[in-house]
């Protein structure tokens, strides 16, 4: 398996930035060969159309999810969107759907056959800043439902800024954390809008940098990147050739065995 690895930390604030985000950005093509998106809403406005709340997922064979006789998927952050919790489900995956920002649905309207859990996930178990609503780790909620031995086929992520929180507690975890034990795919909406202007958040940038050198450490690497397709690609990374968007799908894959090149 061909992958692009995030290269060691430059001492240098705007190399960092610029490896950082072209890392991001710029996934190896052939790392999966066999991508298929599920979920998704058509948005229509009067100068465009697109697609948002969707991921793509990796259906390469040196990954359990189609040879695997019942799938499981985490699903956080669902608000109005429920698209690729049913899309899964109807693959034949088990999918427990997370978001401690709505009501349990009911029977007519709401989830279907998907399990919907009232939390949210966090780098420790507590109540989100100013709200009341209900975090808990990955491991909290893991071993509350008698996962811990299982594998987790797809984690997807769209916690609006919180999933910097979570790559820090399992980097922290390391080899003890359910990314490493259990987990094969992790889709993750990336936010950097609240971390602007990336030059006097500089800090901010190294932690994550950090975190996800111990994500690559743990054998996860990326797949698929793409623009929000709700944003303008305004942000100006110096070393990038084109501008970005202040928020990104990614989606990262745990290989066995890799071809690896740095950017």
């Amino acid at each position: 398996m061909a992958v692009r690895r995030l290269p060691p930390m430059s001492p240098e604030d705007h190399t960092m930035l610029a490896d950082l985000l072209m890392y991001l950005t710029r996934p190896d093509p052939r790392t999966c060969q066999k991508k298929l998106k599920f979920g998704g809403i058509p948005i229509r406005d009067r100068s465009a159309a697109y697609v948002d709340g969707h991921k793509y997922v990796c259906l390469d064979p040196e990954l359990s999810l189609l040879t695997s006789d019942g799938c499981l998927v985490y699903s956080f952050g669902i608000s109005i969107d429920w698209s690729f919790d049913w899309d899964m489900e109807a693959f034949g995956c088990t999918v427990h759907a997370f978001d401690p920002t709505i009501p349990a649905p009911n029977d007519s309207a709401g989830a279907g056959d998907v399990s919907f859990h009232q939390y949210g996930i966090g780098g420790r178990d507590g109540v989100l800043e100013n709200s009341d609503a209900q975090l808990r780790t990955l491991e909290t909620l893991v071993d509350r439902l008698g996962h811990r031995q299982s594998v987790i086929h797809y984690l997807k992520l769209d916690v609006e800024d919180g999933e910097w929180a979570v790559f820090q507690q399992q980097a922290e975890l390391d080899a003890r954390s359910v990314l490493a034990e259990n987990v094969e795919q992790l889709g993750v909406e990336l936010h950097f809008m609240d971390h602007q202007p990336a030059e006097q958040h500089v800090t901010f940038y190294r932690e994550v940098y950090r975190s996800l050198l111990a994500l690559q450490e743990l054998g996860f690497y990326l797949f698929w990147s793409e623009p929000n397709p709700l944003q303008r690609p305004e942000w100006a990374v110096p070393g990038l050739e084109q501008n970005i968007t202040y928020a990104m799908e990614v989606v990262w894959l745990k290989a066995r065995c890799i071809e690896d090149a740095y950017l």
